[in-house]
Order: C-alpha cells, then sequence, then structure tokens
C-alpha cells in the first residue's frame, strides 16, 4: 500500500459541486486534490436549470460570462393554454434589487462541468480520472482516503460530492430516508422553435388543458418537452409514438412535434436525505446529501450551495485550525435540504389547475408575484453561506 504527500482538502466527485467546492478552496491558497472514478468528466446529466441566487454565486467564480455566452437567459416564466392564453405570467424582472442577475438561465451541468475542471486544472489543482474511493477514515487530525488500487492520500478534511451511490457516505455508514416519486419523467429533445405555436414564450412555460400538464424549456440547441409518465407505465411504452401522442394530443400539435424530435429518454425522480451531513472532518454535499424532483432544477443548484458553504467554511476551519466553521455550514445544508429544499420541490410537483390558478392570483399582485419568485430562484436556501459571498464581495 503506498501514501501520497498530504493535502489540505481532498474531493471525491468531479462534478460541478465537487468542482466549485475544489475551486473555492484552491482560490483561497489550499492544496487541493479532486478524485473521480470516471475516466473523464460525466457529460450526461438531467439538470439544466440556474437560478438566480446561484447564478450571483457562480458569478464570484468567473463562469457566469461565458454560461451567458452560450445559454439561453429566460426573463420570465409562462403559464399557458394549449391555444397560447396566458394564464400566468411572472417576470423575472420582479428580482431587481435582490438579485444581481435576475433571470433564470438554461445551460447544460455538463458544460458548466468542463467549465469548473478547466479553471482547476489551470490554476494548479490536481484532478485524477480513474480513480475510485474504497474507504474514508478519520480521526482528530484528519482523513485518510484509500482509492481502489490501495493508495492512501492524507488530508485535512475531506468531501463526498460523488452523487446518489456516494462512496463516501457509505464509508461513513451515513443512512438516508428515501421515497421514490411514482412514475416517470419523460423528456423530448425537439429541433424546432416552439415560438412559431406560441409566440411570447420566455424560455420556459408550463402548459395546461384540464389536469394534463406538460413542460417547455429552451435550450441552446433544441426545445425540451417534459412530461410526467405515471405510475404503472412501462419505459418501453412511454417512449413510443402512441403512448407521447396520447399524453400530448391536448396540448400540442404532437404530429409536427414527433417529426422533429431528435431524442426522448426517460428516468425515475427519487426523494432522498442523508442523515448525516458528515463530520467532524468528512462531509457530504450535493446528491450524496440530498436528491430531489427535477421541476425546476432545484437540487443542482442546492448543491452548488452547499458548495460554496462548505467551501468558504473549510476555509475559515484551516485558518483557525478548528472545524467548528464547517462543521456548522455542513449542519445548515443538512436542514435547508431537510426542511426547505425537498418540501418546496415536492409543492412544486404539483401540476392541477388549483395550482395554476393560485399562481395566477398572486401574479396580479407585484409584491407576492416578488415575494413567490425568490423562494423559486432560492434565496432563502442560501444558510451556511458568508453574506459577503452572497453580496458578490470576495
Amino acid at each position: 500500500m503506498t501514501r501520497r504527500d498530504e493535502q489540505d482538502v481532498i474531493v471525491v466527485g468531479a462534478g460541478p459541486v465537487g468542482l466549485a467546492l475544489a475551486l473555492i478552496l484552491l482560490r483561497a491558497g489550499h492544496a487541493v486534490t479532486v478524485l473521480e472514478k470516471r475516466a473523464s468528466v460525466n457529460l450526461q446529466s438531467k439538470a439544466s436549470t440556474f437560478h438566480a441566487a446561484t447564478l450571483d454565486l457562480l458569478e464570484t467564480l468567473g463562469v457566469l460570462d461565458p454560461m451567458r455566452r452560450e445559454g439561453v437567459q429566460v426573463d420570465h416564466v409562462d403559464y399557458l393554454a394549449p391555444d397560447g392564453a396566458v394564464l400566468a405570467q411572472l417576470p423575472f424582472d420582479l428580482l431587481k434589487g435582490r438579485a444581481r442577475n435576475p433571470f433564470r438561465l438554461h445551460y447544460e451541468q455538463g458544460d458548466l462541468t468542463l467549465l469548473l475542471a478547466d479553471l482547476f486544472i489551470s490554476e494548479g489543482g490536481l484532478l485524477l480520472f480513474n480513480t475510485g474511493v474504497r474507504d474514508v477514515q478519520q480521526d482528530a487530525d484528519g482523513v485518510t482516503v484509500t482509492t481502489e488500487d490501495g493508495t492512501e492520500r492524507h488530508a485535512a478534511y475531506a468531501f463526498g460530492c460523488d452523487g446518489a451511490g456516494s462512496a463516501v457516505r457509505e464509508a461513513l455508514r451515513v443512512g438516508y430516508v428515501e421515497k421514490p416519486y411514482p412514475g416517470m419523467v419523460l423528456r423530448l429533445y425537439a429541433d424546432r422553435d416552439m415560438r412559431a405555436q406560441f409566440p411570447d414564450l420566455g424560455g420556459i412555460a408550463y402548459l395546461h388543458a384540464g389536469e394534463d400538464t406538460c413542460s417547455l424549456l429552451e435550450m441552446p440547441d433544441c426545445w425540451r418537452v417534459v412530461v410526467r409518465v405515471p405510475a404503472g407505465v412501462p419505459e418501453a411504452e412511454a417512449i413510443t409514438d402512441a403512448w407521447i401522442t396520447a399524453r400530448l394530443e391536448n396540448l400540442l400539435p404532437v404530429g409536427e412535434l414527433l417529426a422533429d424530435v431528435t431524442g426522448r429518454d426517460v428516468y425515475y425522480a427519487r426523494r432522498r436525505g442523508a442523515l448525516s451531513a458528515g463530520g467532524p472532518r468528512v462531509f457530504l454535499a450535493g446528491d450524496a446529501l440530498h436528491l430531489t424532483n427535477t421541476k425546476g432544477g432545484m437540487n443542482l443548484n442546492a448543491g452548488l450551495h452547499d458548495a460554496f458553504a462548505l467551501g468558504h467554511a473549510t476555509a475559515a476551519a484551516l485558518r483557525t485550525s478548528s472545524t467548528a466553521p464547517v462543521e456548522r455550514a455542513a449542519w445548515e445544508r443538512a436542514r435547508v435540504a431537510r426542511d426547505v429544499l425537498i418540501p418546496r420541490t415536492d409543492e412544486n410537483i404539483g401540476t392541477g389547475m388549483d395550482r395554476v390558478k393560485r399562481i395566477a392570483a398572486l401574479a396580479q399582485n407585484p409584491d407576492q408575484a416578488a415575494e413567490f419568485l425568490v423562494k423559486q430562484a432560492m434565496f432563502d436556501m442560501l444558510d451556511g453561506i458568508p453574506d459577503t459571498v452572497i453580496r458578490g464581495e470576495v
């Protein structure tokens, strides 16, 4: 068994959460190693939505400008009837004064991963691929991470940002509470301009006809049509033209749509919360700590918030030789996931007309609409992140 020189921090998982955390600590002057079990960064992902609170944080890392150049800026969210009638519209301009970037951005998670990886490597960070983790042990002085080839790596702190099947969480023997959401989610990738049917689309729209509903998201290279698949429908059936036609015929000209569909997939969504964020030297973040349904893309955003909270807290812990700052931040992030993130995303999954009517009513009141958008933009989920970072004073 070989040993490697001690680092200040080891991050397990080279997704956007792990790389953001690693970059924050690297720029704070610390030696950071990122371990990734894959041969390269993972470019396949479900997430593509970045909310205003997250965009303000990403701006401090210097990645927002390239994201805006390549992504789709969304300035309002629409709730529409199939004939294009606006049931409710909420402009993100209502976030001005609260957000430096008062909009929503559609950008592929994998592209953000590449941006962060390039910055981390170019600025002197060590990113090791094909390096899975076998075990993690901690004591009062630090952490020993044993990789699958038997190499031991030592650090003051380690972070499990290695996804829903986290090896770090397993090594810590941290359990979780999980409840699957019924059914699946179907995504269609359409090479067509949905504004031909809905001229005033703002980049994200929810179509409603009674209890029938789907979501439309504009991406840089296509439109995504996202549909909930009820429990009991087999995956093989849900991707067929026949099932899609029956599901969408009350909402869209589905024959025209299918002619322009270049890809389709289905996936399951889960609700999960780890019973602990770890500690005192090893902590969890992102999907290793929490999972939610994917509507609105809040889980990835919350994972990035975890990275900012834990990254800045760990820098403070290394300065003071005390684990207290990072333990407090980790506790806050677990509390946010349990008490705010998961309940909020459960509420958002509601698709009935009663919910649309409530949103339409509050849209008529600018104060109520702004309060709703502040929550949808996740400004009330930033606990554990220093105020100076939230304000961009870094």
